[in-house]
């Protein structure tokens, strides 16, 4: 071989040398971020009692079919996807780095209206559908019964004795059976999930003699006894024994492990520390409410004790709007199907006031417009939102009604700095915050001229005016589009404008969410506004969601339960407020 070849060759292999070692390097660097992770997720998992709890997220759990589409930072927010995004006016927009023209650069040459971006969103023909119903409830809430059951009898099956029944009445007057609270029908499964995170939460894991006797003694679940007597280290444990030595369940508890120690040394040993360390808090004032520092009560009593409680109903505040609307109508429904929530209604001024109201946690929840949550962050940067649980009600669509003479057909028409004024509903309302949401989208609609007026008053304007047009966003089928509808009837002067400026598409909020969607207006629903030449047509229009914030802080005071039994009411009263939105029980 020549030297040429030699060298050529020495230079291939080092080449691969460098590329091989590149490689394993980058892999050792992801395996160690990976190990980080892990460790860093594993060291800042909570051990408390209702944060580690793995309930939250049972397949038989409505909350998660419920409150799964959107995110609010809380617990049950969809796992948000990492893309290449964009910042547009406060808007976070997924895909496309190519910088979005504003309305008044998309103005064309030959015409008074603006031109359309290419890409074409996805459309959803506007139907008056919910996948929830009270059909859908009821058969979950038989499988969340079925595995409340199920998780009862295996658990109690790994007990080789059974234990005795004893009425709550005998214990119905202790301190810490009346502490606890259950919200909603109890529930087996959750109640074990959350007692053995506790227990996992600590170390400690259950002996095998453990199950050789009974699964709750009295109103105590045997579990807490038998971590008493592994943790005689501990003052806080052993002291259990002492305070609680007279009480009828620990006897038992304490005949039973005595009896089972007669042939077990190791037991018969850790009995007889017990009793030692329990013999020096002799003389210390005895205190029938005493638990382990840091042990929630239902963890310390039985299974079958907490589910002889009555179910405590839980407040929640719901901030709503105006007297006689949509919001307020589904807070009525929401009380009338969730009678184990007790549900009390506050009426306001709309999704600003309600965001306001929820950050200074005086409601635990409110129904917003969709947009209103980058809004009100861009008004008040100060102010943040705390972690939520958030469900899309319906959507209200944006609809635009003006003057056939004016020569608008589409909102791309409305000519900025110019002839044209938009009414834009009163000050605070929510069809002013829709408008001000677009502008925060695109400054070019800024240039628009606008007015604020009550809508009876902007209606009158584009009947009379050409140059008028009007915005409102709600339901379809609302008051004000019936007598619009009866007008353009009439009289044939005014017509429902598309808003079909397809860039808001990627509209996002910082959670992600979408902010918008895309609706068709079937040509039936309007029949006089949606006239063409010959016949009607459909009418393209964006769309916000009414969205049920509800704080998530409030959510793990009151548990799973409490939310299982808000998600079965919003899945029954869903179907109803979005016929009511669609003017279907008008």
């Amino acid at each position: 071989m020549t030297p040429r070849f030699l060298s050529r060759f020495t230079l291939f292999l080092l080449t691969l040398l460098v590329v091989s070692f590149s490689v394993s390097d980058a892999d050792a660097r992801r395996s160690s971020r990976s190990s980080r992770s892990s460790r860093s997720s594993h060291s800042s998992h909570s051990s408390s009692f209702s944060k580690s709890s793995k309930s939250w997220s049972k397949s038989s759990s409505p909350s998660k079919k419920v409150w799964g589409q959107r995110d609010g930072g809380g617990i049950y927010g969809k796992q948000k996807t990492k893309q290449t995004s964009q910042k547009s006016s406060g808007y976070t927009k997924p895909g496309s780095t190519q910088p979005k023209q504003s309305v008044a650069a998309q103005k064309k040459s030959s015409s008074n209206g603006y031109s359309k971006p290419g890409a074409t969103p996805p459309k959803k023909k506007f139907t008056s559908t919910s996948s929830f119903d009270k059909k859908t409830a009821t058969a979950l809430k038989k499988k969340k019964a079925a595995a409340s059951y199920s998780a009862y009898k295996k658990e109690t099956g790994k007990f080789k004795q059974k234990s005795e029944t004893v009425k709550a009445s005998s214990y119905a007057s202790n301190p810490i059976y009346r502490k606890t609270k259950t919200y909603s029908d109890f529930d087996y499964r959750t109640h074990y999930q959350r007692r053995n995170s506790y227990y996992r939460g600590r170390g400690w894991t259950p002996p095998r003699y453990a199950y050789r006797s009974r699964s709750h003694f009295g109103m105590w679940d045997a579990m807490v006894w038998w971590m008493v007597l592994d943790n005689l280290g501990s003052r806080n444990s052993y002291a259990m024994a002492y305070h609680h030595a007279d009480d009828p369940g620990y006897r038992q508890w304490r005949q039973e492990a005595d009896r089972m120690a007669q042939d077990d040394a190791q037991l018969r040993a850790k009995l007889n520390e017990l009793d030692a360390r329990v013999a020096t808090l002799d003389g210390t004032p005895r205190q029938s409410g005493y638990l382990p520092e840091g042990m929630p009560p239902e963890v310390a009593l039985s299974a079958e004790a907490l589910a002889s409680k009555s179910v405590d109903r839980p407040t929640l505040t719901l901030a709503t709007a105006s007297p006689g609307g949509n919001y307020t109508a589904f807070g009525t429904m929401l009380k009338e199907s969730a009678p184990s929530v007790d549900v009390n209604l506050r009426t306001t001024a709309g999704s600003m006031e309600n965001l306001r109201l929820l950050v200074a946690k005086e409601v635990d929840a409110a129904i917003v417009q969709s947009d209103a949550f980058e809004v009100f962050q861009r008004s008040f940067p100060k102010m943040s939102l705390a972690a939520s649980e958030q469900v899309a009600l319906y959507p209200e669509v944006v609809q635009m009604i003006a003057n056939r003479k004016s020569g608008i057909q589409t909102v791309q028409d409305i000519e900025p700095d110019g002839e044209h004024i938009l009414y834009i509903g009163p000050r605070g309302s929510g069809t002013a915050m829709t408008w001000e949401g677009l502008c925060l989208q695109d400054k070019g609609y800024r240039k628009i001229r606008t007015k604020h007026a009550s809508y009876d008053e902007a209606l009158q304007q584009v009947i009379n005016n050409p140059r008028a047009v009007m915005m409102f966003v709600s339901g379809l089928n609302s008051d004000l589009l019936a007598r619009a509808e009866a007008v353009a009837k009439e009289t044939k002067k005014i017509r429902l404008v598309q808003v079909d400026d397809w860039d808001f598409n990627d509209a996002r909020d910082r959670n992600w969410n979408r902010i918008y969607e895309f609706v068709t207006i079937p040509s039936k629903t309007y029949p006089g506004l949606q006239k063409g030449f010959i016949l009607g047509s459909d009418v393209e229009s964006i769309a916000v969601s009414a969205v049920l914030v509800v704080r998530t802080d409030w959510a793990r005071q009151y548990g799973p339960e409490a939310m299982d039994a808000l998600s079965f009411a919003i899945m029954e009263s869903k179907p109803e407020i979005q016929r009511r939105t669609n003017g279907l029980d008008r």
